[in-house]
């Protein structure tokens, strides 16, 4: 078996740590991608993106020591990862609700085990995609195209424009009318619109008043199974079963695993670290903002990227380990 792993922080002089959490262990190959805001950070400094996914990544290790990965029930696994987040973060001070995403495969004797919460997403011989994709993150995104086509006629700086459509985004278009950056009639006929678009998922009441509040109170949304817009996380509290994934396949069907986080925004044909940070490059030249192809929540400045990234390459013609226990 050869595995090969890289993790890469937004940041591009690499001096801010990444919110990504890898964990290679004998029988286990995981990726943790946390969520930070601008404001989430531990009086100590760490973000509350990485207090998540790293608190995570080390419950599913001690659950990897203990033997019980291939065969526990996908709450049990949840709940003593939420048990853990909440206990790092009571002790790091940190308030709200870190979160994380996690996508991990395990071997089981004769199968692997591939168990997906959030949008990281696994895949199987360079073919199989499994990724669950959140409707609220669509959401942000279409918002976020129309306020930076509105900013970007009014001036030529690429980094402020994001920095000012991002502060809409997790601020809210009513915090965004306060202080001016859009006019009342601006930010009533986006909503309207993004409303409008995504009528079909979620009553348009809701998203409107979603984007009036911004990102910073998505976290109503989370673990929420009763709402369209809600979606699975990992966050402290008991994680809903709304959209995890946890399927098995006999480890002879499996030549290849790959496991990433959504900073990378291209999928690549073939199987290694070089190939993903080829795509990763292909993405960056054709749509650096991320307006287009690639469209998403936020794009690259001249200092960030758009998000930290993280993948794992495992060549499974030698198997993956020993029974999921390290």
């Amino acid at each position: 078996m050869k595995i090969s792993a890289l993790s890469l922080p937004k940041d591009r002089s690499l001096r801010v740590p990444s919110d990504d959490t890898l964990l290679v262990l004998p029988g286990v190959l995981g990726v943790f991608d946390g969520a930070t805001s601008p404001q989430k950070h531990s009086p100590t400094g760490a973000s509350s993106g990485r207090i998540a996914s790293q608190a995570a990544a080390i419950a599913v290790a001690c659950l990897a020591q203990e033997g019980e990965l291939p065969t526990a029930a996908p709450a049990r696994i949840f709940a003593e990862i939420s048990e853990r987040i909440h206990e790092s973060s009571q002790r790091r001070g940190m308030e709200g609700k870190p979160s994380t995403t996690m996508a991990l495969a395990v071997r089981c004797d004769d199968h692997i085990r591939f168990l997906l919460v959030g949008d990281s997403g696994i895949r199987i011989n360079a073919s199989r995609l499994i990724r669950c994709e959140k409707p609220i993150d669509s959401v942000s995104t279409q918002a976020r195209l129309a306020v930076y086509a509105t900013l970007a006629g009014r001036q030529d700086d690429a980094d402020e424009i994001e920095r000012l459509a991002r502060s809409v985004s997790f601020e809210g278009f009513d915090r965004a009318v306060e202080t001016g950056l859009l006019a009342a009639n601006e930010a009533a006929r986006i909503q309207a619109d993004v409303a409008g678009r995504f009528a079909g998922i979620a009553p348009e009441e809701d998203v409107r008043r979603f984007l009036a509040n911004g990102i910073r109170q998505q976290y109503r949304f989370a673990n929420n199974a009763a709402h369209p817009m809600g979606y699975s996380t990992l966050n402290g509290d008991e994680t809903c079963l709304k959209d995890i994934i946890d399927m098995r396949l006999p480890l002879a069907e499996v030549g290849s695993i790959e496991i990433f986080t959504d900073g990378y925004f291209l999928i690549p044909e073939s199987a290694s670290i070089d190939a993903w940070e080829a795509a990763f490059a292909v993405s960056e030249a054709e749509d650096f903002a991320k307006l287009g192809r690639f469209a998403s929540v936020k794009g690259s400045t001249s200092r960030e990227f758009a998000d930290d990234r993280a993948v794992i390459v495992a060549d499974m013609v030698n198997g993956i380990g020993a029974s999921g226990q390290p």
